[in-house]
């Protein structure tokens, strides 16, 4: 059963996730891909000011949705890989094995990842002042579909997989390290709702530490045909405004995983404890196995109810 925990808890955390963080998401990627040697915005305030100024505080929330149905998935990807991989290990518990878990995990969610944050990039970019307007995702992917072709939809795939495998790996770790830092009794299910959203908040910081550069990458050359391949970009990033080009919104990425990522783990622990301490996901399992058994259906089983809730 601890797949299903596993994917139930993800899915509530990426949500909350989202919901927490989309705002200064859409910063990020405003100054991330915004071009010249004179940028539009100056920073993280000034762009978050602009923003409401011109389109309403609606503009923060451009491309919400496509995350919102997609990370759900994701997450629930993510923390199934991870706890699967984890448990598969000789040490489970170690911080290494946490490391090697949400590597693999990054690598899994990617396939997911990087068609859905490909349209929410050109969805969070309309500023009223673009030519080609999407109405939202769905007239996102039908234009990408019918412009550039089905395959056009991957693009930055493999930047996505070079972002998160290490992201990822050093997210989990850096939450494992942390929560039992601040155990005393060395069971992190005793620590407070503080603890554990500081713990989520400053791992989420961590792993964007590691990985910011390469997210620049993949968000410009995902966000703009033009670039030829990734070396392509890279060189004329690189042009623009040397070295720091790479780390242009990089305050904003760090203020916004805090929230955003405080706010997944603590969803993601408090639901754990909820369906371990009242057994819920047990009751749900024992309706399931009535319903199969009163309509003459296959046995009922954990692969089962996977493709049920799905």
């Amino acid at each position: 059963m601890s797949t299903l925990i596993d994917f139930f808890a993800g899915s509530f955390g990426g949500a909350a996730g989202v919901l927490a963080g989309h705002p200064l998401d859409t910063v990020k990627v405003r100054l991330q891909t915004q071009h010249g040697p004179v940028p539009q915005y100056r920073g993280t305030f000034h762009c978050f000011k602009l923003i409401v100024q011109k389109e309403g505080f609606r503009g923060l929330y451009k491309g919400m949705s496509s995350p919102l149905l997609s990370l759900s998935a994701i997450n629930a990807i993510v923390f199934g890989v991870h706890g699967g991989t984890c448990r598969k290990m000789e040490d489970p518990n170690s911080i290494t094995s946490h490391f090697i878990g949400g590597a693999a995990a990054g690598m899994a969610q990617s396939v997911i990842a990087a068609p859905t944050e490909r349209i929410k990039l050109l969805l969070q970019i309309q500023d009223g002042n673009t030519k080609t307007k999407f109405n939202g995702p769905i007239d996102a992917t039908r234009q990408i579909i019918r412009t550039h072709g089905l395959k056009s939809l991957t693009r930055g795939f493999l930047a996505t997989v070079a972002r998160d495998a290490p992201a990822f790996g050093v997210y989990f770790a850096s939450y494992e390290w942390m929560t039992r830092s601040m155990c005393k009794d060395g069971k992190t299910e005793t620590l407070s709702s503080a603890q554990l959203l500081l713990a989520g908040g400053s791992a989420g910081m961590f792993s964007w530490l590691f990985n910011y550069p390469t997210d620049i990458v993949k968000s410009r050359f995902q966000a703009d045909n033009s670039y030829k391949s990734y070396m392509h970009c890279i060189k004329s990033t690189y042009a623009e405004r040397g070295y720091r080009a790479f780390f242009v919104g990089l305050n904003s990425a760090l203020i916004r995983a805090f929230p955003s990522n405080a706010a997944t783990f603590f969803t993601v622990e408090w639901t754990y404890r909820l369906l371990l301490d009242h057994n819920l996901l047990n009751n749900v399992t024992k309706e399931a196995e009535k319903i199969c058994a009163e309509s003459q259906l296959l046995p009922f089983d954990e692969l089962t109810f996977s493709y049920m809730i799905l």
